[in-house]
């Protein structure tokens, strides 16, 4: 097991010194490495891609600015003294403004900043093995812990490039019917939203630390609700959307049902 864990961080270090320049082609502010180059490549893809994504992150500022006027709003982060830092987290993320990034041991007088990265999930990559099984067979994407970094899994290339009317979770009796309903979040859209939102709330909880269940999210508490990223993914994608119904979360039942 320690075995294992060292040829981990060896690979993860390799990883985080080695990008480098290897395969750079930029969108924005945004770096983008490993996904080829030229027409037709994986790079083209995202460099046509991003800017649908920072047009619509513009709809879900503007909805954040409503604060709990937004039914939305108030499902997913319940105060209206949240409302200026969601709106911030998503204006750095449209903007592709750099992240801070905290030092060895998550000291913040030891932060640095870091441009947003998007890496495909390539053979050629330092660390690709310890990234292939970290992506599996069903993870669509990942992100480097302490880097401004998102690994796109070969999943990711074969979502919708954005959610739909369609995918609106129901609400009966106020609850959204299935907590772990996820066709709101099976598009690039929200995958982005919610992996670069680990970037910009310095929100670095293990996969398995998260709240993920859509009325689980609902549940947190307002100061729980801006440290989840899945807040930020379910809310955004949800106002791209245009998911009319939400629970109200002042008056949840004890029971889903």
């Amino acid at each position: 097991m320690q075995f294992q864990l060292l040829i981990l961080l060896i690979a993860t270090t390799t990883i985080s010194t080695s990008y480098a320049q290897v395969n750079l082609v930029r969108s924005g502010s945004y770096e983008i490495r490993y996904c080829g180059t030229g027409p037709g490549s994986r790079a083209a893809t995202l460099q046509a891609l991003l800017p649908k994504f920072w047009s619509k992150l513009l709809l879900v500022q503007a909805d954040a600015q409503k604060g709990t006027e937004s039914k939305a709003f108030r499902a997913f982060f319940r105060n209206q003294s949240n409302a200026p830092y969601v709106q911030g987290v998503f204006k750095h993320m449209a903007d592709g403004r750099q992240a801070m990034i905290p030092g060895q041991g998550g000291y913040i007088g030891h932060v640095r900043f870091e441009n947003p990265n998007l890496v495909c999930l390539n053979p050629t990559m330092p660390g690709y093995e310890a990234l292939r099984q970290q992506c599996g067979t069903a993870s669509i994407a990942t992100t480097r812990r302490n880097r401004a970094l998102v690994v796109l899994c070969n999943p990711y290339w074969g979502l919708d490039e954005e959610p739909d009317g369609i995918d609106c979770p129901v609400v009966r009796r106020n609850v959204f019917t299935q907590n772990n309903d996820d066709r709101i979040m099976r598009n690039q859209f929200a995958t982005f939203v919610h992996e670069m939102a680990h970037a910009y709330t310095a929100s670095w909880t293990p996969a398995s630390g998260e709240t993920k269940g859509i009325m689980d999210c609902v549940k947190l508490d307002a100061a729980a609700s801006v440290k989840n990223v899945q807040n930020y993914a379910l809310y955004a994608a949800m106002v791209v959307a245009g998911c009319n119904k939400y629970p109200n979360p002042d008056i949840l039942p004890n029971k889903h049902g």
